[in-house]
């Protein structure tokens, strides 16, 4: 069953209230709402705990949270169609704070590419490359022989690659939308084949830090936050002029507790 935006309750002042009610109008579906709260949770891929936090306000979900939730509640995979469908206050949100949303106007976004780039290395890294570095058929197949051109003609036949010319291919319009999961995969692989330890005595070859500490609530936020401002300043600076060039770059930051569940 589809929940449309005219479906949905009015709309309310803040974004735990909307996600509450939201989260809520889908349980009333249920005659054991623990039991809709659990196929919420293995669709969403967001864990019960926090749903209930959700529920109970006690929790300001980010951009892929939201994602992940609204996908769900509306049953879509296609982002776009998502965005549209969202209540107003989410709508809003999302516009704002995900900067896929600010890179092309002609890309699709489809959920349905996650699976592949979560588990896929050969279709993770052309993903990639076709963003940053145009290759051919011979890179392919020299790198993952047969299998990966059988994965090219997959990604053509899906959009996600497009032929440029001269035997080329680069970023077709169909993208993926990137969750917590996603980030993971593709950052580690990335970091796996493509960190060169090698050129940490070059200056500005590359960076790499680690740390492991006990720290106080406060820091660990502290922390984090440093982070966010970290990642936000590296989106704006490729808004200025100039600021694309032919050197092709990953950056993968991760930072949580040495805790294995909560």
């Amino acid at each position: 069953m589809e929940i449309q935006s005219a479906e949905l309750k009015p709309a309310v002042s803040t974004i735990p209230d909307q996600v509450s009610q939201d989260i809520e109008a889908y349980l009333l579906r249920f005659k054991d709402p623990k039991k809709g709260l659990s196929m919420l949770a293995t669709k969403s891929r967001i864990h019960v705990k926090t749903l209930n936090r959700l529920r109970e306000k006690t929790h300001n979900p980010n951009y892929s949270t939201l994602y992940k939730l609204y996908s769900c509640l509306l049953e879509t995979s296609d982002l776009h169609h998502l965005v549209e469908k969202t209540p107003p206050l989410v709508r809003e949100k999302l516009e704002k704070t995900d900067p896929q949303l600010k890179s092309s106007p002609l890309h699709r976004f489809s959920f349905d590419l996650e699976a592949d780039l979560q588990k896929d290395p050969c279709f993770t890294e052309l993903y990639v490359l076709s963003e940053t570095r145009p290759f051919d058929a011979s890179f392919v197949q020299q790198r993952f022989g047969s299998y990966g051109l059988s994965v090219l003609e997959r990604m053509i036949d899906l959009k996600v690659l497009r032929p440029l010319g001269n035997g080329l291919y680069g970023q077709g319009e169909v993208r993926a939308p990137f969750s917590s999961q996603t980030i993971k995969s593709v950052g580690v692989r990335l970091t796996e084949r493509y960190l060169k330890p090698e050129n940490s005595d070059v200056n500005f070859a590359n960076f790499m830090s680690l740390y492991f500490e006990n720290v106080s609530e406060e820091t660990y936020r502290e922390w984090i936050l440093i982070e966010e401002r970290a990642f936000k300043e590296r989106v704006a600076l490729l808004e200025k002029p100039q600021a694309k060039g032919n050197i092709p770059v990953f950056a993968f930051t991760a930072i949580d507790t040495l805790l294995e569940t909560e």
